[in-house]
């Protein structure tokens, strides 16, 4: 069972979807512009949702700073911002975006380097069109083709009549802005081939095929994805900015130089700037360096301009960012105590960032400072699931999930009470959502309880266009934590949470026994089970705990204990599966989607599905990930109550209903739905009507009586408000019961319909079935306008 999170919370918590449901889900030009960093957040949203769940006087606090998106949206929101950023490269380019600079000096040292390389840059990508001089912005060439791949590439859209240089300006003689690249362009390409680059870094990159680093291919070579004229360029440039003296506009300049080597590089054509390592062997594009560098300075300017007000010690937030691990950090600053955390999630394997930024971090340790190194202590420090081969623990998935269970235990240390984690996740194949469930077990552990997610849509025709039932679930969500106090926290005992052992225990009890179990008997069971298998003597907290979860987890009722029909257990009645509880509960999880949320996607309701289990476990919600039939058939139950309104679904428009106020009985909680059939019943004439459920009930949910022609004939039904048709193993069960208790007649009343083997069953056992159809009619004739059946095809 969820924790209660504290009613102020869930108030504040309350107000996201209200503040962000009209922000798009966008980074802003300049951001993604100004540097290469992988995974940027939208810093708008970010900004209204700490909003909305702070105060003036709150600690933000980031452990994973990043490109330092979440910093940007807590500034002049709150008192306090601490940022911590293990990769170097990362937080070194992200201070020189926060800091706050000499514009004026920049841009003379800008100018400065320019006066000193630009005409021998430039000299570089000289050519001619229509005998005018000319230079070259951009090549289209097949690298692996020599001289032929230049003058004959393989085409593109880019390429029109064999033009595959692109030019800086027009032609004053054609007037175009493209040439064919012929002979004399070729020959500078030779000429250029004997200048020495002996200089230029040869290292070999850790080797991860997720991300194009490859030794089949080459990939693993720093150099081996350069042309010989960017090396040339890149040198020359890099050589002007060694002159200047060192200031914070300095290191400015060598990060925008930096930020320039991702297309600097041979790139695919049409490639994005994540594709770093990726060898090309045909449609390659070459681009001018200067240009490139220019560029990426008017970039950093224009951030710089936008963003003038949100620079550290511009505004009244104190900021305290540090280029360290944060289990360090926090180590270091034991007093540290903050109220939010918010922060991407460091989850599997999609962004190995010490990985992929090699390409940045070997170019600054090289030429700039040693400080850029990569270390064995950081890639250690990392929390990532890699594939690459060097990095043998970090390929363990154990590992990962033990960094993650010490993030957690981190996190509830520096928190204040109450505190809220923010995390923004992105989902992917199923492996990835049953690594969230895992997450959610690591948070509980270390005293939190999941609050709840939030769907961030993309204004992206792209998003979910490969839309598998698990390939691909929502494009981004905010997942958020809440510190629970310490008398509140889940029962761990090692790695196991006893919580769900012990329901699992009690109810496989339940179910056993034949009598009524009281509450005291339940505590020993518990009691003697944790002597039994861990040695654990419980004291008199033990024993208070255990009676509050108990209570918590079943019903209690004049000092017996009863299984909670409106529950999932870990064990499943009428011997079917897990997943056919499941199915029957979606309706309820829909209704209660459609009407806390108005429309949802499809992993809201598995969301609802893992949070509605009791056990916890992983592999629960595998039983249906893992199978594309169960799948196929939740989606279509979920079509019989909503239509896609683009990656939504929205409540069908073609439901009749009897009037706005009615409700529909496929909805309805097992509980619900048993008091609405003994109201019928009792409208039905019968007698002495019990509504019965919980521990050795067997099968039987409501007793009753009725006068026949002056003989009172005694009645058993059972209740299932059920999606899925009702099989042969409940009519047994109640026909059995029914013969046990020597009474005249057994009835089975459900929303759905049942099998053709149920309908025998019944048949040769005298039990009489009512199915949604039937049961719909008889409520009309008491109820007229109260009901209706959502279930279609019955």
């Amino acid at each position: 069972m969820r924790k209660q999170i504290p009613e102020h919370i869930r108030t504040k918590l309350n107000k996201i979807k209200t503040v962000i449901e009209d922000v798009p889900n966008t980074v802003p030009h300049e951001m993604r512009t100004t540097f290469n960093f992988k995974g940027r957040k939208s810093p708008v949203i970010a900004e209204k949702v700490i909003e909305a769940v702070s105060n003036r006087d709150d600690v933000v606090y980031d452990p994973f700073m990043g490109s330092g998106s979440f910093v940007y949206a807590a500034m002049g929101k709150v008192k306090k911002i601490y940022a911590t950023e293990l990769d170097n490269y990362t937080f070194h380019a992200v201070r020189s975006l926060m800091n706050q600079a000499d514009l004026i000096k920049l841009n003379e040292l800008f100018d400065s380097v320019k006066e000193d390389v630009y005409e021998q840059i430039m000299s570089l990508y000289e050519t001619s069109c229509c005998g005018c001089r000319n230079y070259i912005s951009k090549v289209l060439f097949d690298p692996e083709d020599g001289k032929k791949g230049y003058l004959n590439p393989s085409g593109n859209r880019e390429i029109i009549d064999g033009k595959n240089i692109k030019l800086i300006k027009k032609c004053p003689v054609c007037g175009e802005k493209s040439k064919k690249f012929d002979d004399k362009d070729y020959e500078k390409l030779i000429m250029l081939e004997k200048i020495n680059v002996d200089r230029f870094p040869r290292n070999q990159y850790i080797v991860n095929s997720r991300i194009n680093i490859t030794s089949s291919t080459g990939a693993d070579k720093y150099d081996k994805i350069f042309t010989q004229r960017n090396k040339i360029a890149l040198l020359i440039l890099q050589d002007a900015i060694n002159k200047l003296e060192p200031s914070d506009e300095k290191d400015i300049l060598e990060q925008v130089l930096v930020a320039s080597i991702s297309l600097a590089r041979i790139a695919m054509y049409g490639s994005s700037t994540d594709i770093l390592y990726h060898v090309v062997g045909h449609g390659a594009q070459d681009m001018n360096v200067w240009l490139l560098f220019e560029e990426k300075y008017k970039n950093f300017c224009k951030f710089k301009s936008v963003y003038s007000d949100k620079q550290i010690g511009k505004t009244d937030s104190t900021v305290i960012i540090a280029n360290k691990d944060y289990a360090t950090y926090l180590k270091e600053n034991p007093d540290l105590k903050a109220d939010i955390i918010y922060t991407d999630f460091p989850y599997t394997d999609q962004v190995p960032y010490l990985e992929r930024n090699q390409l940045y971090r070997i170019w600054l340790e090289k030429f700039y400072d040693p400080k850029y190194a990569l270390t064995e202590e950081m890639l250690e420090q990392e929390i990532v699931l890699t594939n690459a081969e060097s990095r043998t623990e970090k390929r363990k998935i154990e590992n990962y999930y033990k960094d993650i269970d010490n993030m957690f235990f981190r996190f509830y240390g520096i928190l204040n009470e109450n505190g809220l984690v923010f995390f923004t996740m992105k989902l992917g194949k199923a492996k990835y959502f049953k690594t969230y469930i895992e997450i959610v077990n690591l948070a509980r552990k270390n005293g939190f309880e999941y609050a709840c997610q939030i769907g961030i849509e993309k204004k992206d025709p792209t998003i979910r266009k490969q839309s598998a039932f698990t390939n691909t679930f929502i494009n981004e969500m905010i997942v958020v934590f809440c510190k629970l106090s310490e008398k509140d926290r889940y029962w761990y005992i090692g790695n196991e949470n006893y919580e769900f052992m012990l329901v699992k225990k009690v109810y496989s009890y339940l179910i056993d026994t034949k009598e009524y179990v009281t509450l005291s008997s339940a505590v020993t069971l518990i009691c003697n089970d944790l002597k039994s298998k861990y040695l654990y003597l419980a004291g008199k907290q033990d024993i208070l705990k255990i009676k509050t979860l108990l209570q918590q987890y079943f019903k209690v009722d004049a000092g017996c204990i009863q299984i909670d029909d409106n529950r999932l257990y870990l064990d499943i009645e009428d011997t079917t599966d897990l997943y056919t509880k499941l199915y029957d509960l979606m309706p309820i999880f829909v209704r209660k989607l459609l009407d806390s949320k108005g429309k949802f996607v499809l992993e809201d309701v598995y969301f609802e599905l893992v949070n509605a289990l009791c056990d916890g476990n992983p592999k629960t919600i595998a039983q249906i990930l893992e199978d594309e039939n169960h799948q196929r058939d939740i989606e279509n139950l979920i079509l019989n109550y909503c239509e896609k309104d683009g990656q939504y679904y929205a409540e069908r428009k073609d439901i009749v209903k009897p009037n706005e106020n009615a409700v529909d009985i496929s909805t309805l909680s097992g509980t619900d739905f048993e008091v609405l059939v003994q109201r019928l019943l009792k409208k039905e004439g019968y007698e002495n009507v019990v509504k019965m459920g919980g521990a050795g009930d067997l099968g039987v949910d409501i007793i009753a009586s009725k006068r026949q022609k002056d003989k009172l004939t005694h009645y058993i039904f059972q209740c299932k408000r059920w999606a899925s048709n009702v099989g042969s193993d409940p009519v047994q069960r109640l026909y059995a019961e029914r013969m046990r208790r020597g009474l005249d007649h057994a009835v089975c009343v459900t929303t759905s319909g049942y099998t053709r083997d149920g309908k025998k069953v019944a048949s040769d056992l005298e039990v009489e079935i009512v199915d949604g159809k039937q049961l719909m009619k008889r409520l009309n004739k008491y109820f007229p306008g109260e009901y209706y059946n959502g279930i279609r095809d019955i």
